[in-house]
């Protein structure tokens, strides 16, 4: 049995304690699109870097990678949930063990309504589409009523998106990616295709995520970037 109540969680903090410092000077990102953002979650500690000079923008996430960054760049947590006892990550899935450094990000997001099954394969690369769907959830866990209120994105007014390449998504997951590239999380090529069974760049899942944080008006008195 569980309590839920409302908190200043980890990344609120990270926002306010570390506004004053400098962004990580990556050397490989001269030629990544939205750069700053990618260096903004570096800073906070979110999705950081390879090295403190490398940060691999074309390198695929895995799925241990992709959910911490999730729970920390959301905010999600467990922090004034009560147990029977304490929470471990074999309780919930059957291929991670209770010391991998990802083990509690798991554990959190099982608990705010990631749709992750028992036997999932954490070393595997990330797809767009699950790291869509699992973004849009987490978008939902921190703001219920998203789909109503649009978040802090007010400009975007245009109709539900066509994606031409929806068919291996399944309908639940269709509708999940269109709300990611509705809020303008996310976009389609000129083809209007999301290349969902295709594995998420680091720098793709940073901008997408970014994006969702400032959708959800995690992004706090720090204020977007410049």
């Amino acid at each position: 049995m569980m309590v839920r109540k409302c908190t200043l969680g980890l990344a609120s903090f990270l926002l306010l304690a570390s506004g004053n410092q400098a962004f990580a000077a990556f050397d490989d990102l001269d030629n990544t699109v939205d750069k700053k953002k990618i260096e903004y979650l570096d800073e906070y500690h979110i999705l950081t870097g390879m090295t403190e000079t490398t940060y691999a923008p074309e390198r695929s996430l895995n799925v241990a990678q992709g959910v911490s960054s999730l729970v920390k760049g959301l905010d999600l947590n467990i922090d004034n949930m009560r147990f029977i006892k304490k929470p471990e990550a074999s309780d919930y899935y059957t291929r991670i063990s209770n010391d991998a450094w990802y083990s509690h990000d798991m554990i959190v997001a099982h608990h705010n309504g990631l749709d992750l099954p028992a036997d999932v394969d954490v070393t595997t690369a990330m797809t767009r589409g699950q790291f869509a769907t699992l973004l849009w959830q987490a978008v939902e866990q921190v703001d219920p009523d998203i789909n109503e209120s649009g978040g802090n994105n007010i400009t975007s007014t245009q109709a539900d998106p066509q994606i031409a390449d929806h068919h291996s998504l399944s309908a639940i997951d269709q509708q999940m990616v269109e709300q990611v590239i509705h809020n303008e999380i996310a976009t389609l090529d000129q083809k209007g295709k999301f290349y969902p069974d295709e594995p998420i760049t680091r720098a793709e899942a940073a901008v997408m995520l970014y994006n969702a944080i400032e959708l959800t008006g995690k992004l706090g008195s720090v204020g977007t970037i410049e």
